[in-house]
């Protein structure tokens, strides 16, 4: 008897790929057309086959996306005294041709940095 766990998932060819990046990266700006999320400024994003990975140099985008799209933050302490904030959440959809794709948004400030309280709320253990 085998379980999903042990049943291996069909690779995606180069082209399946590139098509489903495309469909998120799309999903991704809706998300921030609609929504009216920043995306201008020290903003970069990359789509990929799972999920939209989001870089910014400003806390208040976090923020923004926080408050906007809800979601949850975890920190990581990196050894150089910098933290990184990462907020999980979604992009925005209201068609099935396009379902909604998990977003991070990450940004790195000095340790022990002040930040929002609504940010810190919402850290996860």
């Amino acid at each position: 008897m085998t379980t999903s766990f042990q049943t291996p998932i069909a690779e995606l060819t180069f082209r399946q790929q590139q098509d489903v990046r495309e469909r998120n990266d799309f999903s991704y700006r809706s998300t921030v057309t609609h929504q009216e999320l920043p995306q201008s400024g020290h903003i970069a994003h990359e789509a990929t086959p799972t999920s939209v990975l989001v870089t910014a140099t400003d806390m208040d985008v976090l923020g923004e996306w926080l408050y906007v799209m809800g979601g949850t933050i975890t920190t990581v302490e990196l050894p150089s005294g910098q933290t990184v904030w990462t907020l999980r959440t979604t992009t925005w959809s209201d068609s099935p041709r396009f379902p909604v794709v998990p977003v991070f948004v990450s940004v790195v400030q000095p340790t022990g940095a002040p930040v929002m309280h609504e940010i810190a709320a919402a850290v996860t253990a």
